[in-house]
């Protein structure tokens, strides 16, 4: 087995945003609705310890319980459906499951939380790349970007590379993939594929109908990726004239007016920044509804009941978080990189459990497959998260998360609740379309305490040059020996026009 590399059973190690908006001078101007902080997992092991001495101390003398047995769930799937269903640009930090409750009355995602609610969440789980291509393609190889090769978007899968789709077609599943952006990514392994071009109706429409005919003595595959929460916002109907009332200013869920906040860095007011939470928290409904309507055909047609449902994003959303950016591919703070994790399996993952451990996007590969009792391809960046889905909680404070930015050098990683945004070479991300140079400027190390600092306003490397030193390091021993296959592509000009058609600036 080659460095980096691990089976889809091996156990995890055990062992040792929302945002501030500041205005000019410095003052905060806006405070948006809280979110769920970041901390490292040490009251747990704190409570455990206390939980065994007063086991064994208990008043008549008897010995305390023994533990349930450890249920085995590697293979306990085996010949179930699995449907993998991802929003683009949904930030965890807005669903209700992770504590966002800005609108009275009016819950952000009532589906997504009943549907996170129904197996084990995971609340740290971290995206490989802000951006669409790159991150999905890592959710389906279990591989970073630089080694999958789709390192930017409009890139496409290199032909011979193992796929979740490819793994589990050849185990038998009939496949389906239905999807509202990524449409020319050289996919493979699919019986069935469809890509609408940003139109969730038409998504969810075919991926209902190819869902019904699929034979019941067959498993399927369905992947749903829907455009969702993705900038204009536009999905989200006329809900944020309802959510925030009176509003005339400058924002409006149109790709013009966006983007020249983008471009010239507009400054905005508090009541311009409440309708722009309106404007996306309506875009993450108008998601809610159509992953609704996805698994309430399902559920009617009795085909979750032998499931495994995994429910995530490809990244997370700016909303004038750093560098007065709206969008997403720029970033590599937070507000991008963390993203929602749900897997379910009704009678055999607990539901209602919660992972506070940091995990990764590349994890949910290998965690299928050892769910459904596959073997993993030989090449796995990422762990199989079933200990978790045994033991929810258990296993100390987990993995180093790691994300990459196309062919540079900047990367990021995150460790008990310290961020490091690594960029050695000063790499200046180019992507808003007709931005000048130096638009969204990242330093050359930024280091932040999460729990501390979940916003990630406080830069602190220049204080902690060690910390700094020991992150640095394991960004480097992580990606020390991996294969590599990113290299320019020709990106044909009529998939260049659909990029810039969806605000992407193209390769």
């Amino acid at each position: 087995m080659e460095k980096g590399q691990h089976r889809a059973e091996r156990p995890l190690a055990r062992g040792p945003s929302l945002y501030t908006i500041r205005a000019a001078g410095g003052k905060p101007a806006y405070n948006p609705p809280p979110v769920l902080r970041l901390r490292p997992p040490r009251a747990p092991v704190l409570l455990f310890g206390i939980l065994i001495l007063a086991g064994a101390c208990n008043k008549d003398g008897a010995k305390p319980s023994q533990p349930a047995a450890r249920q085995r769930l590697a293979g306990a799937a085996k010949g179930w459906n699995v449907v993998l269903l991802t929003v683009d640009a949904l930030r965890a930090d807005r669903l209700g499951a992770y504590g966002y409750r800005a609108w009275p009355g009016n819950p952000a995602s009532p589906a997504m939380d009943a549907q996170l609610a129904g197996g084990v969440l995971f609340e740290s789980a971290m995206a490989q790349r802000a951006a669409t291509w790159p991150s999905l393609a890592s959710l389906l190889t279990g591989l970073y970007p630089s080694a999958h090769g789709v390192a930017e978007n409009g890139y496409g899968f290199p032909d011979g590379l193992p796929t979740l789709p490819k793994v589990l077609h050849a185990a038998g599943y009939s496949t389906g993939a239905f999807l509202s952006n990524m449409c020319d990514a050289n996919h493979q392994g699919w019986d069935a594929f469809a890509c609408s071009g940003g139109q969730d109706g038409k998504t969810v429409d075919r991926a209902r109908d190819w869902a019904a005919g699929q034979a019941a003595d067959r498993p399927f595959f369905l992947w749903v990726h829907l455009f969702g929460a993705h900038g204009p916002y536009y999905n989200g109907g006329d809900t944020a004239a309802r959510l925030d009332p009176g509003y005339d200013g400058l924002l409006r869920p149109k790709r013009w007016a966006l983007d020249e906040v983008n471009v010239k860095k507009l400054a905005l007011s508090g009541r311009d920044l409440r309708h722009l939470d309106a404007l996306y928290d309506a875009a993450v409904q108008g998601s809610d509804h159509s992953i609704d309507a996805i698994l309430s055909a399902l559920r009617a047609a009795g085909r979750l009941e032998h499931t495994i449902v995994i429910l995530t994003a490809d990244h997370g959303e700016e909303l004038y978080a750093h560098n007065r950016y709206l969008y997403h591919s720029c970033s590599v703070y937070q507000t991008t990189l963390h993203v929602p994790l749900g897997i379910s399996a009704p009678g055999l993952i607990p539901a209602g459990a919660r992972v506070p451990q940091t995990v990764e996007l590349i994890d949910v590969m290998p965690t299928i497959l050892a769910l459904a009792g596959l073997p993993a391809p030989r090449e796995q960046h990422g762990r199989s998260l079933v200990p978790y889905l045994e033991r929810p909680g258990e296993g100390g404070p987990g993995k180093p998360a790691f994300s990459e930015y196309g062919a540079s050098t900047l990367h990021t990683v995150v460790q008990n609740g310290w961020k490091l945004v690594d960029n050695p070479d000063g790499h200046d991300p180019v992507c808003i379309p007709n931005a000048p140079p130096h638009h969204y400027p990242i330093g050359h190390a930024e280091l932040f305490d999460l729990a501390r600092d979940p916003r990630e306003q406080a830069d602190l490397a220049a204080a902690n040059p060690a910390k700094v030193a020991e992150l640095a390091r394991l960004i480097r021993q992580r990606f020390a020996g991996l294969t590599r296959r990113e290299h320019p592509q020709d990106v044909p000009d009529e998939l260049k026009k659909k990029l810039e058609a969806l605000g992407y600036v193209a390769p």
